[in-house]
């Protein structure tokens, strides 16, 4: 068993007995989906997000003053904490490269995608319901915004890993949700887990 990632293929003890991962781009709804799964299963949820902002915290920093300043070290900090936490408990893990960086360790692999111009309008909405101030953004502006983040992190981690975090092949269930409501990819997904993991559904 073993990352996929060279930097993580350590000899490494696993005490967690499933272990999920969401990987997506940005505007795909991972954390929807997995927030869904953990519920549904009785397991905890994790997002890259969550260990991002830890590091932060333990660096007097705000999100955005490491934002800024982020570099490898960072990023790699952040997959490394991804893996140790799916090491040591139960959980749903979310981010764009959570499948990668677990590998095998992880039990269940999803990758969720949608078309661009959909995410950008998932985005915009999040955005204007949490009264944030790019909420005025149109949906050009926002959908111009994520093409090149997802063109930024496709780069990153290509130069940081030497991995194509849009390659889909390793995971167990591929889902393009654009034309699919959350009730809709719900049910795809947890039909599939349900087969995977009986006992979780009892």
């Amino acid at each position: 068993m073993g990352s996929y990632i060279e930097e993580f293929q350590e000899e490494y003890d696993k005490s967690s007995e499933v272990v999920i991962t969401v990987d997506g781009p940005s505007g795909a709804g991972k954390g929807t989906l997995a927030k869904s799964i953990a519920e549904k299963m009785d397991l905890n949820y994790y997002s890259a997000g969550d260990f991002f902002r830890k590091i932060a915290k333990e660096n007097s920093m705000t999100v955005e003053e490491l934002s800024e300043k982020a570099d490898k070290e960072t990023d790699i900090e952040v997959d490394r904490r991804t893996l140790e936490k799916a090491l040591e408990e139960d959980c749903v893990i979310e981010s764009r490269i959570a499948s990668k960086v677990l590998g095998d360790f992880s039990d269940y692999s999803i990758y969720l995608t949608a078309e661009l111009k959909e995410r950008a309008g998932r985005v915009k909405e999040d955005l204007e319901n949490r009264d944030n101030e790019e909420g005025g953004k149109t949906v050009e502006q926002v959908k111009e915004k994520i093409r090149k983040r997802d063109e930024d992190n496709r780069e990153r981690y290509m130069d940081y890993y030497g991995i194509d975090m849009t390659d889909s092949e390793i995971h167990d269930i591929v889902v393009d949700n654009t034309d699919l409501n959350v009730q809709q990819q719900n049910s795809k997904v947890m039909e599939k887990l349900e087969k995977k993991f009986p006992e979780r559904f009892d």
